[in-house]
């Protein structure tokens, strides 16, 4: 395929990408607000997240198998249609246990959508663009969970959340649409896998990435399974709820668009930079109140995980072949989801034993244990590629 080929094909994906990661994403941030209009309590709220997180966990390593050993973007489609099928049955959910099914759903098939679409960004990119290429992809993304939240705020104030679902899902049908007219026929990726198991020995030089990312997705765990309903139980709006976290993840979104400057900058360095960030966010949302109190932490939690996600991301998969990249990417993803998985569910326990400030005290340490696991994680790079991760 020519190089502007491939150019095409990636803006056509990041248009998908971006109308996929609105819906889901709106459905995943403003559904602790929902479910604390049903009653829910912190304990709830982390039960839902975790049930969410730990599916999403599971399914990512299989489908990173699966885009090993078949066509991937046929199953790009699929998996966009299932994730519509999906946004449309929350429509009917009224219980909080209603809810949390269907959270372990959207875990499901968000875990398709992330790892399918990373994967089909790195397989199309060139090799010589693959930075760009992610920081591109990253930045469809947020700008999906910039956008969505706010306006997903406004709807939902005004319509209810039953019309916040069916907007939602309208964006995912056309994002069906548009995979199906402009990739459907026209182009084809496979790999020559043939077993579909992973390959142990080409992803034992990431386990110190992996290692290093577990941390941070503690925190990005309570960020988007609990602080929102936190922040409701506190007393704002659905629509104020919604313009923090748009503007939480618009700085998530200037920072990705830095991605090259980071990684040039160098990975210990950006790493470390992005797990001070966190701990002082993590800090400062131990008393917060009010839309100020709240809009410091998000801030730094915005430039910290802004910094983390593309940085981290860049080092994987620039040290993965193209036959792996789906296992590679489906282990990436697995982490965030077990990393999701305990955060919510721990975090929401303590919160409702001990108060929702021991919950982000914790978080601190948990963000402070980046340092040491991403020196670590540049350090085993000596002798191979030091001189662009230090």
């Amino acid at each position: 395929m020519e190089e502007g080929g491939r150019e095409g094909l990636l803006r056509v994906l990041y248009v998908t990408i971006f109308l996929n990661a609105t819906g889901l994403g709106t459905c995943t941030f403003l559904l602790p607000v929902f479910a604390e209009t049903l009653g829910a309590s912190y304990t709830d709220l982390g039960v839902m997240g975790a049930v969410g997180n730990i599916a999403y966990a599971v399914i990512t390593l299989a489908c990173g198998l699966l885009l090993d050993r078949y066509e991937r973007v046929r199953l790009y489609t699929v998996f966009t249609l299932a994730a519509g099928l999906t946004m449309t049955m929350f429509m009917f959910t009224s219980t909080i246990r209603q809810l949390t099914l269907m959270r372990g759903l959207l875990g499901v098939f968000s875990a398709t959508f992330w790892v399918s679409a990373s994967t089909l960004t790195a397989d199309i990119s060139p090799k010589a663009t693959l930075t760009q290429a992610m920081g591109r992809y990253n930045l469809a993304w947020i700008t999906g969970f910039t956008v969505g939240p706010l306006v997903g705020g406004v709807i939902s104030k005004s319509y209810g959340f039953r019309g916040l679902f069916a907007s939602l899902t309208s964006l995912l049908i056309l994002s069906l649409i548009i995979i199906s007219v402009r990739f459907g026929g026209k182009v084809e990726l496979r790999t020559e896998s043939k077993t579909g198991s992973i390959d142990l020995g080409s992803l034992r030089g990431l386990l110190l990435s992996y290692a290093t990312l577990l941390p941070f997705t503690l925190v990005l765990g309570i960020y988007m399974a609990i602080m929102p309903g936190h922040m409701s139980v506190v007393g704002l709006s659905s629509s104020l709820i919604g313009f923090l976290i748009t503007m939480t993840n618009g700085v998530r979104g200037l920072m990705f668009m830095c991605v090259g400057r980071f990684v040039a900058w160098g990975t210990r360095r950006s790493v470390f930079a992005a797990a001070v960030l966190l701990a002082a966010s993590m800090f400062l949302a131990r008393l917060a109140s009010g839309l100020m109190g709240f809009a410091l932490p998000l801030f730094l939690y915005g430039v910290g995980s802004g910094i983390m996600t593309p940085v981290i991301l860049d080092f994987i998969a620039k040290r993965t072949s193209k036959e792996a990249l789906g296992s590679a990417m489906g282990v990436h993803e697995g982490v965030y989801g077990v990393g999701m998985f305990i955060g919510p569910f721990a975090g929401g326990l303590i919160a409702d034993a001990y108060g929702a400030s021991t919950m982000y005290t914790l978080l601190v340490a948990a963000s402070l244990l980046i340092l040491p696991l991403g020196y670590l994680m540049t350090l085993s790079q000596r002798g191979g590629q030091e001189t662009s991760t230090l």
